[in-house]
């Protein structure tokens, strides 16, 4: 080998050796890698291993039925608490990968999964569906279930869906009591407002009449106290309603344009009356620039008035109350604010308790005015009419020394004529202002429909100045009767009635020759706040509420009556309400101004004072109530086992037996109808035969002649 070849030979080893230790450190190299990559693979196993742990722990531990699944609605994995409702597949089934719609098919409906199913396919599509509530039933119990379908994505890739079913049983369940006692509520609400405004119908009334009969200026005072103080009554009765329907958010502001003097007026001559015995100033400073002419809702100033004065009158025991009256600006272009201050000299309110006084159904310092009685409700309402007049009430008060609220109403005058100087005579009631009928329609034909014999009559009594034809009908097929057979104007028609209410026997006019254009006025003790819109839309073309207000009754004739039957002026109707009353002789309106107490069956006095003191009138009415075979209705009813018209029938006799001072036979019936309202039909059958003997004594009482006139 020679010197050449031998050198190229080292060449080639040293370049051969050099690759070797390249090759060398990319092994090690590589060594290293792959011992890294291990690692990495042991530790995203680890990883994965430990994600899996805990999304099995979560759905281990989830108290709600959730199910993952891949973007074909296999199954991946499910909540413990699915198993618990899913009996026909195990763990190992449904991780395997079970059809969705298979996994759920014994806990929603074939209906419910469909739509449930169609839904699914909607989220993998990209559409956004609610979490949405469905009633099922498993193993013969309800279920409700809040579904939510969420999409799972990984690496902008859709991979699956996230499905929980969340039973909301308790909480529909609760939802669905608090909805039926809210309609209990206002059921309840509705049916206090008929009871009371029934009666109330008859003493708003009968003091209108005496008002407009009654010669003796002293007797007329008394009647103007009455009339004022149940107007005032039915304003405090809403106080009740008001509550509800603040809660519910439903309480309006109703404006209209209203007298300032009259308004304060009435104020003043409650809070007298709410005053007694007691040694207390009544001190009334308005400011006599206000107009007397105010747009507001009337019935709510005065309803916040009361509520104030009411409250200073229970916890002032001697002094005065003031009220003081400004107005905010001096002159009255556009909207403009009245300021209202009512101050006591009572025994005032700690500092650490006025923060308490507008919360509902409070009383502060109940240890020193345990005996003061009240609900709590007044104050939180008439913080809450304030706000919604747009205003603001405050207190100020030094304990042992008295208190003042103040609070301001937004309001506007149209007619700058000031109230000047008001003045509330202590021995005199204000300028009462007795109602007057603005016309007659003497040619005018009305038909009054009612089942309660004492509502038609103060109906009949309070149309007599118009000087209009009245018929009256007991019943809706009495009603229909008397609608074939004369062409009515305007008819009045009563909404509670057996076998026919109001509304039904309405339809059946309308029917009949002259009934689409005939005018007919709901005549409802209901004065729920939108009941005059929904008697509307049953038919009727107005509403009037019981008791019936006679300026409202003069807007629904002008309202109804046709013009050319409309005679204005200052004509006035002469009769008074004994034309109505059919007595047989101008001996019984003479021989007795007093009538006695004739047994313990009927309080005669009692029957008296609702027949407006009149003996003749009270004669009609007890013939009535004698020839009325009430009895017989109600028994065959019983019979029948028909609680709805049973429960009718009692209460129209509850009624009627009071008015004529039958007041056990009145709380005999009563009790009845109580006992079918709650369901305790045992109980009437048990004690009907009572009101049977005791109706039938009440009757022979009357045949006989034992109610006498002394």
């Amino acid at each position: 080998m020679d010197a050449t070849t031998e050198s190229q030979y080292q060449f080639e080893i040293k370049k051969l050796n050099r690759e070797i230790r390249r090759l060398n450190k990319i092994n090690e190299l590589l060594r290293v890698v792959n011992e890294q990559v291990s690692r990495t693979q042991i530790f995203i196993q680890k990883g994965s291993n430990q994600r899996v742990f805990y999304i099995k722990q979560l759905l281990r531990s989830s108290p709600y039925i959730q199910i993952l699944t891949d973007s074909k609605l296999q199954t991946v994995m499910a909540s413990d608490v699915y198993y618990q409702y899913e009996k026909d597949f195990d763990y190992d089934e449904i991780r395997s990968g079970v059809p969705l719609s298979s996994a759920l098919k014994n806990i929603l409906s074939v209906e419910q999964l469909n739509d449930f199913m169609e839904k699914c396919r909607l989220v993998l599509n990209g559409a956004q569906i609610e979490p949405y509530v469905v009633r099922t039933y498993h193993n013969n119990e309800k279920y409700d279930f809040q579904i939510t379908i969420q999409l799972m994505m990984q690496n902008d890739e859709v991979i699956g869906l996230n499905i929980l079913f969340v039973e909301t049983t308790t909480i529909i369940d609760a939802l669905e009591r608090a909805k039926q006692a809210d309609m209990a509520k206002g059921k309840f609400l509705a049916n206090m407002s008929h009871e009371i405004r029934t009666p109330m119908n008859a003493i708003v009334g009968m003091s209108e009449f005496i008002l407009r009969d009654c010669e003796s200026p002293k007797a007329r005072s008394y009647a103007s106290m009455i009339r004022s103080s149940a107007k005032t009554l039915i304003s405090i009765i809403n106080d009740i309603l008001d509550f509800s329907k603040i809660e519910s958010g439903k309480m309006e502001i109703i404006k209209s344009y209203y007298k300032f003097s009259s308004m304060m007026n009435d104020v003043v001559i409650l809070l007298r009356s709410r005053i007694h015995e007691k040694p207390i100033n009544i001190i009334v400073d308005a400011d006599p620039t206000i107009p007397e002419r105010q747009y507001g809702d009337e019935v709510r100033i005065k309803q916040i008035l009361i509520n104030l004065l009411s409250n200073a009158v229970k916890f002032t025991h001697t002094g005065s109350i003031t009220i003081k009256v400004n107005p905010d600006v001096n002159k009255y272009e556009g909207n403009y604010h009245l300021i209202f201050s009512v101050t006591d000299t009572g025994i005032g309110i700690k500092e650490s308790e006025i923060k308490n006084i507008f919360n509902t159904f409070v009383q502060v310092d109940t240890k020193r005015n345990r005996t003061v009685q009240g609900t709590g409700l007044g104050l939180p309402i008439t913080r809450q009419l304030v706000h919604m007049m747009g205003g603001e009430i405050k207190v100020y008060s030094k304990y042992g020394k008295g208190s003042t609220f103040t609070f301001d109403i937004e309001t506007k005058s149209d007619r700058l004529t000031p109230i000047g100087n008001l003045k509330f005579d202590q021995d005199n009631l204000g300028n009462v202002e007795i109602f007057k009928a603005s016309f007659t329609a003497p040619d005018a034909s009305i038909l009054i429909v009612d089942d309660n014999d004492l509502n038609l009559q103060v109906a009949i009594g309070l149309l007599v100045p118009y000087k209009s034809k009245v018929d009256s009908a007991t019943s809706g097929a009495d009603a229909m009767i008397k609608f074939s057979r004369k062409r009515y104007d305007l008819v009045f028609m009563d909404h509670m009635m057996p076998v026919m209410d109001g509304v039904e026997t309405t339809s059946m006019l309308r029917k009949m020759p002259f009934g689409e254009s005939t005018p007919v006025v709901a005549l409802t003790a209901n004065a729920l706040k939108g009941a005059d819109e929904e008697y509307r839309n049953l038919g009727f073309q107005d509403f009037l509420s019981k008791p019936i207000d006679p300026y409202e009754l003069e807007k629904i004739l002008l309202n109804n009556l046709p013009r050319n039957l409309v005679v204005k002026g200052d004509q006035q109707a002469d009769e008074l309400f004994d034309s109505h009353t059919d007595s047989d002789s101008s001996a019984d309106k003479d021989s007795s101004k007093g009538i006695s107490t004739s047994s313990e069956l009927i309080d005669s006095k009692l029957g008296l004072r609702y027949s407006m003191g009149k003996p003749e009138f009270y004669k009609k009415m007890l013939g009535i109530f004698a020839s009325g075979n009430h009895l017989k209705e109600i028994d065959e009813l019983l019979n029948e086992k028909n609680w709805v018209d049973y429960q009718i029938k009692v209460h129209a006799l509850k009624g009627i037996a009071m008015t004529i001072g039958a007041v056990e036979l009145s709380e005999l019936a009563k009790s009845l109808e109580q006992s079918v309202k709650s369901g305790n039909t045992d109980y009437v059958l048990e004690h009907h035969h009572e009101l049977r003997e005791l109706y039938q004594k009440v009757v022979d009482l009357i045949n006989s002649g034992g109610v006498k006139i002394s």
